[in-house]
């Protein structure tokens, strides 16, 4: 059943960011041609500041679904529902405050945006942007339970049918308006319907969360998610500052015409990343009810599995997204929307490192370890300021963005693995230490190849761009094939991917 609900989870979830991505690329074409950068960077740097306003949220959501794996798999409905009313308390409570937050920020946007007065109607445009973020909170948290009992793939095709229907809404508003209130104005209110319809279908799927008689938690439940919510506070802060301050820095050093100039690049990543995530983010409860149970050396061959598998994949993206981004930009936008290399590169490393984390980042948060080594995200969130700033005023765009390489290597890369083999698995990390140089040291030689491969090839269409990807995609494939055929979790993996097969032929 594991199995089968991962697979339902990433099918729909990869057809729909298909379809997704695809709706993304016309909008954002049609958006740059009516509206132009400047708007672009807008978007860009307020969605990054209302990231950081989540912050708020304080992990609240991360400490109560860790909390529902095991009643959720014991299928302990009474404490479900217990869980279920803390879990909407606190969100309405948090409405109030990601709302009051915002409001305050509203007079330090001209510290923020250096030619703030020459953007019409932009205090306005904050003001919605913190509504919309406020919003999210009155119904999210029922979408999260379903997505906690392995049935993300409901959530994935109501979030995509809705996401292709608001992109096709917004592109006729863009050309009949040419307004980006108006633009904005069908987003929110597309957002606020979306959580509603998840709403009412999570009550549907499981009645007893409509149930009035609801016993409140145990002083020793309330007690541990406190504790886990304390050091959860740490780590999203940490988080936030290592992840969602690159547009604020951009802006603040370099200007808001370059975060929309660079948010076109970090639109090819994060479409190439959310087709990734979605495979391993759908996995996330199977792996969280794995660990619910007591078998060490399954989770920690699991552990590896995935480890390779996020590496391949990964790896071979990364490359090929370097590879492609600039002529494809230059194919797509034209000259004028163009960075400098050094960006392609680092974010094709940004994009690998952050991959190579989600194993320990899975398992530390499936497993619960929330408390331990709480300071590391301060120190991650400090090294990423610091140097984001510094090499800004160095290299610009780039320089942020190396900023936050440097936080990583530095500390997520060695320290949660180090607490999850240590603290959650029980056993030493050093193997996996010398797997991941192993694995770094065959990205880089991929990396060199498939460029030397491919520089030769003119970027002057789009079909010689997707020779080069074809070139890079199936020499460093074939290379990691040759490397890993023989290990035990490809082997593994062989037999899963035969069984899947079967399922999707109706066999099982």
């Amino acid at each position: 059943m594991r199995i089968k609900n991962s697979l339902n989870n990433i099918i729909t979830g990869l057809f729909g960011q298909l379809l997704f991505t695809v709706t993304g690329f016309i909008t954002r074409t049609i958006f740059i041609h009516v509206l132009g950068s400047t708007y672009l960077g807008i978007n860009g740097l307020f969605s990054n500041i209302l990231t950081v306003l989540s912050f708020a949220e304080l992990g609240v959501g991360q400490a109560i679904i860790f909390s529902l794996y095991k009643p959720i798999a014991e299928n302990d409905e009474d404490k479900i529902c217990s869980l279920m009313q803390l879990y909407s308390r606190v969100y309405r409570i948090l409405f109030f405050v990601v709302l009051i937050l915002g409001l305050i920020m509203l007079p330090l946007l001209p510290y923020i945006i250096n030619d703030m007065e020459s953007i019409p109607n932009i205090r306005l445009i904050y003001i919605m942007y913190v509504a919309n973020s406020a919003f999210s909170y009155l119904f999210s948290y029922k979408g999260a339970f379903v997505s906690a009992c392995q049935k993300n793939y409901i959530i994935n095709l109501i979030s995509y049918f809705s996401n292709i229907l608001l992109a096709v809404i917004q592109i006729v508003c863009l050309n009949f308006f040419r307004n980006y209130l108006v633009y904005l104005g069908v987003q929110i209110g597309f957002g606020i319907v979306q959580n509603i319809i998840v709403y009412h279908c999570a009550d549907k799927l499981f009645p007893f969360l409509k149930r009035k008689d609801v016993k409140p938690l145990e002083y020793g439940e309330r007690r541990k998610i406190k504790d886990n919510i304390g050091a959860l506070i740490i780590y999203k802060i940490g988080s936030l500052a290592l992840n969602s301050t690159d547009n604020i820095i951009i802006s603040s050093f370099v200007g808001v015409v370059a975060v929309g100039i660079y948010s076109n690049y970090l639109l090819l990543q994060t479409s190439v990343s959310s087709l990734l995530s979605t495979v391993f983010s759908n996995l996330t409860a199977s792996i969280g009810n794995l660990n619910a149970g007591d078998d060490k050396d399954k989770k920690v061959f699991l552990f590896y599995v995935i480890n390779l598998v996020t590496f391949w994949l990964y790896a071979v993206c990364s490359i090929c997204l370097f590879i492609c981004m600039t002529p494809f930009v230059h194919i797509w936008i034209g000259d004028d929307y163009i960075l400098p290399t050094s960006v392609s590169l680092i974010i094709a490393v940004n994009m690998y490192i952050g991959g190579m984390l989600y194993a320990p980042f899975n398992f530390r948060q499936t497993l619960g370890i929330f408390v331990e080594g709480k300071m590391r995200p301060i120190f991650s969130a400090v090294i990423n300021i610091v140097a984001s700033i510094i090499f800004a005023k160095l290299w610009g765009v780039a320089g942020v963005l190396w900023g936050t390489a440097v936080a990583r290597l530095s500390t997520n890369v060695w320290f949660d693995p180090y607490m999850v083999f240590k603290r959650g698995l029980h056993v030493s990390p050093v193997k996996y230490y010398v797997d991941y140089i192993w694995k770094a040291f065959i990205f880089l030689f991929l990396g060199i190849t498939c460029t030397i491969l491919t520089q030769f090839i003119p970027d002057s269409n789009i079909a010689l761009v997707f020779l080069k990807a074809v070139i890079a995609f199936v020499v460093s494939n074939v290379i990691i094939f040759l490397l890993y055929r023989r290990s035990d979790e490809f082997k593994y993996l062989w037999i899963v991917g035969k069984n899947l097969s079967s399922i999707m032929r109706g066999k099982i």
